[in-house]
């Protein structure tokens, strides 16, 4: 078993099959409407599993970036195994996307010091691991942008309540889909205006459901109505980023 991993409570999976098999096509089809182009973190094994739904959506010209091999947790995980995880995770998407990945988020925020050093080895430009600030930033010594995330953008705080793990823990009830992406426009909206970068946390599995993929929809057309935001994938931002301001 992968230490401190969900791989051993086959419960969990019944809800996350529901993302490749349900959710993913939904929400392509909402993109595709809307004209955005969207990251996909995504852990290798899935990409093994689901091939031809990972290659539709780079075809579709989202990114698929790197989320672990099979989700594992790198905090304390001995350097030597950190770094043939993630050089294995890149070979898969070599292999079956055509080429690796730009782009890491570590499972469940789970951050090592280490990983910094490893990714930029492994060929990444960016990481979205972090929570602390919502401008881009380099990491320190090493060739490695941040584009954090906001764990406010989180869809499992609000929306995946359920049981075989209890996670999050202390949650026992669903929010109320109006309330939730109330706030978020708010935060869009704020940001917006001072020149913030707003990175998601979405999960197809949960926010890909028939009832929230509606408000989904809903809420990109506000936000593209409105005139205040540019939308753009980690990579693009991190690539600008690195452009414009690294030194």
């Amino acid at each position: 078993m992968l230490n401190g991993s969900l791989w051993d409570k086959p419960g969990y999976f019944g809800l996350g099959a529901y993302g490749p098999h349900r959710a993913v096509p939904r929400l392509l089809a909402i993109l595709r409407n809307h004209g955005l182009h969207a990251t996909f973190f995504t852990p290798a094994w899935v990409v093994e599993q689901w091939p031809e739904l990972c290659q539709q959506i780079v075809e579709s010209g989202h990114e698929i970036a790197g989320h672990g091999y099979r989700h594992e947790v790198f905090h304390r995980m001995p350097e030597p195994e950190h770094r043939a995880l993630l050089q294995h995770a890149q070979g898969i998407y070599r292999r079956l996307l055509g080429s690796p990945v730009t782009g890491f988020r570590a499972p469940s925020g789970d951050w090592d010091t280490a990983t910094p050093r490893l990714l930029a080895e492994t060929g990444h430009l960016y990481s979205s691991s972090l929570r602390g600030q919502d401008r881009p930033f380099a990491h320190q010594g090493v060739d490695l942008v941040e584009v954090p995330a906001k764990s406010l953008f989180d869809d499992y705080t609000a929306f995946a309540y359920h049981r075989g793990p209890n996670f999050p823990e202390g949650l026992d009830r669903i929010a109320h889909y109006g309330d939730v992406f109330e706030d978020w426009g708010a935060e869009f909206l704020s940001g917006a205006r001072e020149g913030a970068v707003s990175v998601t946390i979405w999960h197809p599995k949960v926010i890909g459901t028939p009832g929230r993929a509606l408000a989904l929809d809903e809420f990109l057309g506000g936000l593209l109505d409105s005139g205040q935001l540019k939308f753009a994938t980690c990579h693009n931002i991190a690539a600008f980023w690195k452009e414009r301001f690294a030194s």
